[in-house]
């Protein structure tokens, strides 16, 4: 008996120690890690950074990766509340991740990367909750548009313009929304071109441009890129085509092929359907179906909540179809929450 408890008192404190560097190691990361779309990560020294590459060293030899082959970045000595942040950010928890990066003591980080990371994913996470209507969304752009401005060399400018363009959009500032939408078609990559023409051809939609629409999404069209993401891009553009299309009369053409993209689309892909069921919904409203527009936009509403300017749309558009099946107390519901959870977006705006 008196063997088995000397062991067990000379192993628990070796397993403290065992555990606190296990701890030690997992807080403090003795390199830059780059992780990239497809697996796999590059490890070293991050030296340089720019809009559309980061430039990594290691062994004294660097590598460039290129911005849209990245995943994420976790930088050496990075605080473990924005390691855990990034993530929630990533998976939409972003109350969870403001949370951690506020109890970040800024005074204490010496990497400039590793600062204006804290500072993004704290932009990015107030303009997400903005577009979900919990957020100011003036207060949200300007500390975006402040990123934007203070970072132009940063690995997340892109991603960053795109957002700022995102909430302009919201907000009916169409002008300023494109003019960010057009900066994206500086990169060097395929996708990003498409995906410029796709962005500035929905804010065309958004004000019943259809033709200038049409132009766009046809730009967009004829960019050849076979890569996951240009497929995805070319996928919106058809999409945008068909809600055009049908706009300008042909109705029976818009329909199938907003059908082709719903068949076609990643599951997983909720921006993407939730714009699809939308664009349903506007030709079977153009086909003079409502029981079918209705049922298209309840579709965005009930799956894809989490897709703001697509939700306040669809909840915009049943209001009128609720009334017009009788269905007055669905109208006043969609008529609340639209007012409740966006209350910034266009869609509020024409109710008031």
């Amino acid at each position: 008996m008196m063997i088995r408890l000397n062991r067990h008192a000379l192993l628990c404190p070796l397993l403290v120690v065992c555990l606190a560097l296990l701890c030690n190691t997992a807080q403090s990361q003795s390199t830059d890690r780059i992780r990239v779309i497809g697996g796999g990560s590059e490890s070293g020294e991050i030296i340089r950074m720019s809009p559309v590459t980061v430039t990594i060293q290691k062994g004294g030899e660097s590598k460039d990766i290129p911005v849209n082959e990245i995943r994420s970045i976790i930088f050496r000595n990075e605080p473990s509340e924005l390691t855990q942040a990034r993530l929630n950010a990533t998976n939409a928890g972003y109350e969870s991740a403001l949370s951690r990066l506020s109890a970040i003591n800024k005074n204490t980080l010496t990497s400039d990367f590793i600062k204006q990371d804290v500072e993004y994913y704290t932009a990015y996470c107030n303009a997400k909750m903005a577009m979900l209507g919990s957020k100011d969304i003036r207060a949200a752009g300007t500390q975006l548009n402040a990123f934007v401005s203070k970072n132009d060399q940063n690995y997340h400018f892109l991603e960053a313009t795109e957002l700022l363009g995102d909430l302009l959009a919201t907000m009916g500032r169409y002008d300023a929304a494109e003019t960010m939408y057009v900066k994206l078609s500086k990169a060097p990559w395929p996708e990003y071109r498409m995906r410029s023409a796709v962005l500035v051809g929905q804010t065309m939609l958004a004000q019943d441009k259809y033709a200038e629409a049409l132009g766009r999404f046809d730009a967009a069209l004829k960019i050849n890129d076979d890569s996951p993401g240009g497929k995805q891009q070319r996928l919106a553009a058809e999409l945008g085509k068909a809600v055009a299309s049908a706009a300008t009369g042909n109705v029976d053409g818009g329909l199938k092929a907003v059908e082709q993209v719903i068949r076609d689309s990643d599951p997983e892909n909720d921006q993407l359907l939730a714009k699809a069921y939308n664009a349903l919904g506007a030709c079977y409203v153009q086909s003079g179906q409502p029981k079918l527009a209705l049922y298209a936009y309840l579709h965005t509403d009930l799956l894809y909540g989490r897709v703001a300017e697509e939700h306040a749309e669809a909840l915009a558009k049943l209001i009128p179809l609720w009334e017009s099946v009788g269905q007055d107390g669905e109208a006043r519901r969609a008529r609340e929450t639209l007012l409740n959870q966006y209350p910034a977006s266009r869609w509020a705006k024409q109710l008031q």
